[in-house]
């Protein structure tokens, strides 16, 4: 009896203060014009289950096994089934949750991500997922009554074609911000719409993307998506930016003549690629690192809207492209991607080969606009602003800091005409790397500036300083710092 009271107080606590903590979700519909919610932070929980079945399953959390709620777990509305197939668990259950946390109400709402290890929803939508292109698909046209899941900071929207009121098709709208020019707007929980669209996927709730909405266009069927991105043809006459989508304070800048397609790549590069980047939620980016203030994952795509590049493959151009990426709060409803201190920042990008992260060479950072901006030849896939945690020690700094100093082999090897080369340095320093033909003659000073001991990686692109690309052969690369040197060596194959 004690039991079920203490159970009755925690319902009514969270009725008139958890509830409101999710209602405030909702109350982001249509008005996506803000960061990341920042007084969520992201946690990892084990306990028992309680369930409270008074008028629909609510659920709790007791961590410290005394019987009484310690979290109100939010797992959606009573029709949400995550793709992964976790299911919700049962009273007296002994389960592990992932997933958000705000400590605002009473007992604290946890928005959850995961069940023991299961996904159970994305802590923000792939939207790379909706920017497929549709060419292919077959269009369809449905009616049905729109379900609205409010339960976190982006709504997602899903249709009921038979009545039952159980979701049919997940309604993919694409980002939050993204409105089209003809007026169209995302539709209201229980309100009946009719999509024409084409399905993607064959999971138990497939995929609808939006074509149009009660006749009118939300974005057109063939193509890349309206949202984000744009051409980089070899015929390009002017410098051309492209922008990230949620922030136009990032960009990438292109000048003419930097893609060449066909020939400089292989015949199966085309003339024109299609760029889109956009920011991602930490947990998105690859080894899902901690101390992330913000990150990007940058796309190519060909003519018929495949990737252009492969695995481990970074887009290669023949001349130097101006990258700004802004990691403060974006303009256009960004995303806030964590707390962490932005007065020692770091830009690195994400090697598919070796599986790390990898500092940018010659990065600049504006402090003040929380800005970095590089210039490189190769745009590679995930970049991220590491910053540094507040509560950090200079013990726990120092375990991070390699051992001694090593120079890396280069990968691939032989390899034609461009070469990964990483290092390692225990000191900070002026660090030098160059290149030697066999005569011992330097063809390329690849690094020569002062660095704090790191990891480091760097692509030679075959070519000597005056951008002349070198012959087959062996060749010498040199890393130099202080007293201490290393030597290695590689070899082109043409």
């Amino acid at each position: 009896m004690q039991k079920k009271m203490r159970v009755g107080v925690i319902v009514l606590a969270i009725l008139f203060l958890g509830m409101q903590v999710l209602d405030g979700y909702a109350d982001h519909r249509g008005r996506h014009k803000k960061a990341w919610p920042d007084s969520l932070v992201s946690v990892t929980l084990t306990g028992t289950v309680i369930i409270d079945s008074a008028h629909h399953n609510i659920y709790f959390l007791d961590v410290d096994n005394n019987g009484v709620a310690d979290f109100n777990l939010a797992f959606g509305p009573e029709w949400y089934i995550p793709e992964s197939g976790a299911t919700k668990p049962n009273a007296g259950d002994y389960v592990t949750i992932v997933g958000a946390i705000n400590k605002k109400p009473t007992i604290p709402v946890v928005v959850v991500f995961e069940i023991n290890g299961l996904l159970w929803r994305e802590p923000v939508e792939n939207w790379w997922r909706h920017s497929e292109w549709c060419d292919s698909l077959e269009l369809v046209t449905v009616t049905g009554t729109v379900l609205v899941d409010t339960t976190y900071y982006y709504d997602h929207y899903y249709l009921d074609t038979d009545g039952d009121e159980n979701p049919n098709y997940k309604l993919c709208f694409g980002p939050p911000w993204y409105e089209p020019e003809s007026g169209a707007k995302r539709p209201d929980d229980g309100e009946t719409i009719t999509i024409e669209g084409a399905i993607k996927g064959d999971s138990d709730i497939p995929c609808l993307k939006v074509f149009k909405i009660d006749g009118l266009v939300w974005r057109e069927p063939k193509g890349p998506a309206p949202w984000s991105g744009g051409w980089i043809s070899k015929h390009l006459k002017h410098k051309k930016r492209v922008h990230c989508p949620v922030d136009s304070s990032s960009w990438v800048e292109i000048p003419p003549g930097a893609w060449q397609g066909g020939g400089h790549q292989g015949p199966q590069f085309p003339d024109s690629i299609y760029c889109e980047f956009m920011k991602v939620w930490r947990d998105s980016l690859p080894g899902h690192p901690d101390s992330v203030i913000a990150g990007w994952h940058f796309h190519f795509s060909n003519p018929a809207g495949n990737r252009v590049n492969g695995k481990g493959v970074p887009v290669r151009f023949i001349k130097r492209l101006r990258v700004q990426l802004r990691y403060s709060e974006g303009d256009s409803g960004g995303t806030f991607l964590g707390k962490f201190s932005s007065n020692a920042v770091q830009l690195r990008y994400w090697d598919e080969n070796s599986n790390r992260w990898f500092s940018v060479e010659n990065s600049i950072y504006d402090l003040n606009n929380k800005i970095v901006l590089f210039e490189t030849e190769s745009l590679q896939s995930y970049y991220a602003v590491f910053g540094t945690e507040e509560e950090t020690s200079v013990a726990e700094f120092k375990d991070n800091v390699p051992k001694n100093l090593v120079l890396e082999q280069n990968y691939p090897n032989p390899f034609n005409p461009t070469t990964t080369i990483g290092y390692q340095i225990n000191s900070a320093g002026i660090v030098k790397l160059s290149i030697f033909n066999l005569l011992g003659q330097e063809i390329r000073n690849v690094v020569n500036e002062f660095k704090p001991a790191g990891t480091y990686q760097i692509v030679w692109d075959g070519r000597d300083n005056n951008r002349n690309l070198m012959p087959t052969g062996t060749y010498i690369y040199k890393l130099n710092v202080g007293n201490e040197t290393q030597i290695r060596q590689m070899v082109m194959v043409k």
